[in-house]
């Protein structure tokens, strides 16, 4: 599914501030345009509140609205549909958690940059 909007900003959603940092500062020093949240509540807040972005990173495991959780209440929107949200986590079942909702892929900790910025490609247009 392309993207709603593929030059709006990639929002980071991760309740691990030094992991969010990391993906934020790697993703700026490539050029784009990126948001971050603490976590799930806070994601639906500027999502409720600002243009669509191009793509979503989301943590599985935060609190207190893990991905789960979150993906109940984003799925629910309608203005929601067409942004794709990428699974973050270190579990090693990943892609079998990956099934679970409407992901659209999922990237494994430690994050392989090479990964990241091809999923990045896929979905987004540098700004």
């Amino acid at each position: 599914m392309p993207p709603s909007n593929p030059e709006g900003p990639i929002l980071v959603v991760d309740d691990d501030p030094d992991v969010r940092e990391a993906i934020v500062d790697t993703l700026q020093d490539e050029g784009y345009h990126v948001v971050q949240t603490p976590g799930g509540r806070e994601a639906l807040v500027y999502l409720r509140s600002n243009p669509p972005p191009s793509l979503i990173f989301l943590d599985w495991n935060m609190a207190p609205m893990n991905a789960s959780q979150f993906m109940d209440e984003f799925c629910k929107e309608p203005s929601f549909q067409g942004v794709p949200v990428v699974l973050i986590t270190a579990d090693l079942h990943a892609s079998q958690k990956a099934t679970t909702s409407r992901y659209d892929g999922f990237i494994t900790k430690p994050i392989n940059l090479d990964t990241l910025f091809s999923v990045v490609e896929r979905f987004t247009k540098k700004r």
